[in-house]
């Protein structure tokens, strides 16, 4: 390509001379298109805005870029070098003598700017205004710095583990223990006797070549300069002891700062659940809103009057017809080979005329389109009722196992109206909500679910506490051990010993008990390091990362955050060198055709593993940032039955994420690029969901859900959507104590619930009723399911086997840790499972004012 795009911070020296020149960690990304013109998206900061510098090679080495703007004036790029001798190119336009700096329009204005690089490329630059400033910018780094360092130490090959525990300290004990003897080294710290030149009285003056020359230029002083003995603690092992102290102060810090930022997000979690807790207790009342309830019916409106709006077929001359009034019911399977039927039944004839005639039941047969349009509006309304004018053929036909059945094909349609007893009921509802200002009392039921809900929050709420509490403890233990070893650095610098990491040659620290036991201690501490992951330069590494590219900076935020979620919620385990991976990934900019790198997570109890691929490259060269998928294996908690239903290999399919910054979105502009993903760069192409995450709030706007995510999140919730593709919001704000990954919890329990294998049953006998072997129920003897509140693995006695009115099956999930209470059931109008997870977990449709009440996302019944 020949094309290199950085942001730049440059400090200047004087008009076209840079002083200083901060290269951004990451590279701009830079797309090609069909025709050859290259593309890339920039950021507009709200502070001084970075510069973007291209630096070009190749063919391209001796072009100088220019921007051509709206009158074809073309405005040439100002060259600058950094300190390795690097040279960019940046789109300077002035230079401003009282900011002592130059300017450019792309600071000030947002659109797309056309540049030429030489006569045969050109790169499309469309910058993007964000607002954000650079404190804002550096919350994300902090944040995904201190995620790191916590997961690196709490993962099940960290030093701390499950942090707060008595059994998994060892990180602070060896820090602790090093704080110790290093201290005693510096109590006692060895020293050298050195010969120096100084001042000394006149009688015990020992001459060296500097007395000389003071007795010629001072004869008769009382004082001078002469050989004289010194003590110096300035010796090889104690430069090498003070490096060593600077290195664990420095991790002891940045565990402690780990640590606090952990407990404060425990605690913000404990607030929330505690605060949801005592309001779900305390409501009496709802309110529904009022734009989701409009919403809604006028999807219902919408439904009905495209079949009220279908093109009618024309009454021949001569011809007559009538009017057909029945209601609609399922799909007539018939064969599978000839035309969609729909069921259907005359209200104004009596079943028991049919039984006489010997007519089973009947069919209705009409144009495919208006077919389709028929079964969409039946899916939201079991009694919707059709009137049709036109004319039908009436037959009879026997179905493969001897029923007689009505069939009824209109051949000519001139008018189709439906009538929809729900949209009625909705709009007296409606009514009823606009009297009562939008408000509703609560039913006995959902009381009791509102109670069950918060007691499991209440739950949730002491066991975050307690986390939290164990991990106050930790950070306070850390922090005194930093600042004894901050002290001890200090004194080290009072006795003038500078630092050095070069081990010493001398035999001290191992004839010396003391600087031994210092040199032991420290050992202790690399080993739990390298377990760990961040031994050697891995935290300096992290500390190079600047905020000047903030789009690429949320995506490394974005995938700590995916992975943490996996580990602390979902209890999965990662792989040993996971951390390895992650800091090569961040600390260095990708080259060329880089494959990315992909993390392995496992479960023992439900035995599962996940695969978390970053950046893969798909079947068409395009690369999303992140791919999630699950694969489940052998069920818990019971001996498997031989009787058990065959299960079909688990698909490949998973969840697609791709990361885009954004603090505002224009209109359309987000269902814009979640369409360009889906239909243009086809990230779904092996059957993965595909979902964008951005930081904007309340960036939805058609809004269906009455959930608390309705302006946030699209979880493809939408008939026929199916939850195919949506976006997410997903950011890093300290106030709120990241409530925003209760969003990707949800996405991902969504993905989850539908590769979860449906659990096995079976009949026992209770010992009661009629006969010597009584009753029988129904009981669960296996699952492979976990809790998505805690990550609880459910054992069989936690899961309750039920039938829909339908005889469809349904489970009841109860976590005995935390409460918390999932149903699977079916859909009463296509089968599809559905999942009801209360208020905070449901991603599915619901209906305004009955939240328990989901719609299905593959053909939309519920209402």
């Amino acid at each position: 390509m020949g094309v290199l795009a950085h942001y730049l911070d440059i400090e200047w020296e004087a008009r076209g001379i840079a002083r200083r020149v901060e290269v951004s960690t990451y590279p701009i990304e830079i797309e090609t298109a069909p025709d050859g013109t290259l593309h890339a998206e920039v950021s507009i900061f709200r502070d001084p805005a970075p510069w973007v510098g291209l630096q070009l090679s190749g063919a391209l080495t001796d072009v100088e870029p220019c921007t051509v703007n709206a009158q074809d004036e073309r405005l040439p790029w100002l060259k600058v070098s950094d300190e390795h001798g690097g040279t960019w190119w940046i789109p300077e336009t002035g230079w401003n003598k009282a900011g002592h700096r130059h300017v450019s329009e792309m600071h000030r204005s947002f659109g797309s700017f056309s540049v030429d690089l030489g006569s045969s490329r050109k790169l499309i630059l469309d910058a993007v205004a964000l607002e954000l400033d650079r404190a804002h910018a550096q919350d994300y780094l902090d944040d995904f710095r201190d995620e790191l360092v916590w997961l690196a130490i709490g993962s099940r090959t960290g030093a701390l583990g499950e942090v707060g525990s008595d059994s998994s300290r060892d990180l602070l004990d060896a820090l602790r223990a090093f704080a110790d003897t290093a201290g005693r080294v510096l109590e006692h710290p060895a020293r050298e006797i050195r010969e120096v030149t100084a001042a000394t009285a006149t009688a015990r003056v020992r001459p060296n070549s500097e007395t000389f020359r003071a007795v010629m230029r001072r004869p008769g002083a009382r004082t001078y300069p002469g050989r004289t003995a010194q003590e110096s603690a300035d010796v090889p092992e104690n430069r090498y002891l003070r490096s060593l102290v600077q290195h664990c102060r420095r991790l002891a810090r940045s565990v402690a700062r780990s640590s606090s930022h952990h407990q404060a997000h425990l605690t913000a979690r404990a607030n929330r659940e505690r605060s949801r807790a005592a309001e779900l207790l305390a409501v009496e009342t709802v309110e529904v809103d009022q734009e989701i309830f409009d919403n809604q019916l006028s999807d219902i409106r919408a439904r009905l009057d495209a079949i009220a709006t279908w093109p009618s077929s024309p009454l021949a001359p001569g011809q007559t017809e009538r009017l057909y009034r029945f209601t609609v019911g399922k799909e007539f399977g018939g064969d599978g080979r000839g035309a969609r039927e729909f069921f259907y039944r005359n209200p104004d004839r009596d079943d028991r005329y049919d039984g006489r005639q010997g007519i089973d039941f009947s069919v209705a047969r009409v144009p495919e389109d208006l077919h389709d349009l028929i079964v969409a509006a039946s899916r939201f309304d079991k009694g919707v009722r059709l009137d049709l004018t036109g004319n039908a053929e009436i037959t009879t036909f026997q179905t493969s196992n001897d029923k007689t059945g009505r069939r009824a094909t209109f051949t000519q349609i001139s008018s189709a109206r439906a009538h929809s007893p729900v949209l009625v009921r909705r709009e007296a509802a409606r009514s009823r909500y606009e009297q009562h200002g939008w408000r509703r009392p609560i039913s006995r039921r959902e009381q009791e679910e509102y109670r069950l809900e918060a007691n499991s929050a209440a739950t949730r709420a002491d066991h975050f506490a307690e986390r939290g509490a164990g991990n106050a403890a930790i950070c306070a233990e850390l922090d005194a051990v930093a600042s004894a070893l901050g002290q001890q650095d200090t004194g080290w610098e009072h006795l003038k010993v500078p630092s050095s990491s070069v081990f010493p040659m001398g035999m001290r620290f191992f004839q010396s008990p003391i600087y031994a036991a210092a040199l032991a201690a420290f050992q202790k501490v690399s080993v739990l390091e390298r377990r760990i992951g961040l031994s050697g330069d891995t935290l300096d590494r992290l500390g190079r990362i600047n905020t000047l590219h903030a789009s690429a900076l949320y995506e490394r935020w974005c995938l700590i955050k995916i992975i943490g979620i996996l580990m602390q919620d979902f209890g999965f385990e990662p792989q040993d060198d996971w951390v390895a991976h992650v800091v090569a990934s961040v600390t260095r900019a990708p080259v060329h055709n880089d494959p990315g790198f992909s993390l392995s997570f496992t479960r023992a109890n439900p035995g599962m593993t996940a695969c978390l691929d970053v950046e893969p490259v798909l079947a068409n060269g395009r690369r999303p940032d992140f791919r999630l998928r699950f694969t489940v294996g052998a069920p818990q908690g019971g001996r498997r039955s031989i009787f058990r239903d065959f299960m079909p290999p688990q698909s490949r399919s998973g969840l697609v994420m791709d990361a885009k910054f954004r603090t505002r979105w224009k209109p359309d502009e987000l269902s814009a690029m979640l369409t360009l993903l889906v239909d243009i760069k086809k990230y779904g192409q092996d059957g993965d969901k595909v979902f964008i995450l951005q930081p904007a709030k309340a960036a939805i706007e058609h809004r269906t859900s009455p959930l608390g995510w309705r302006r946030d999140c699209d979880y493809g919730q939408n008939n026929p959507t199916g939850h195919a593709y949506g976006s997410i919001q997903l950011a890093a704000d300290p106030i709120s104590g990241a409530a925003s990954l209760t969003n990707l919890r949800r996405l991902i329990a969504l993905e989850l619930q539908q590769i979860f294998p449906a659990p096995e049953s079976g009949e026992i006998r209770d010992g009661s009723g009629a006969g010597s072997w009584g009753r029988t129920m129904e009981v669960c003897r296996s699952t492979s399911t976990f809790c998505i509140a805690c990550g609880e693995a459910h054992e069989p006695a936690d899961v309750t086997p039920d039938r829909t009115e339908n005889g469809n099956r349904k489970w009841y999930f109860q976590c005995h840790r935390c409460g918390t209470g999932t149903m699977q059931t079916h859909c009463f109008g296509c089968g599809t499972p559905l999942h009801k997870n209360g208020q905070q977990m449901t991603y599915h449709l619901t209906v305004a004012d009955q939240i328990s009440n989901v719609v299905c996302h593959d053909c939309g019944s519920g209402f």
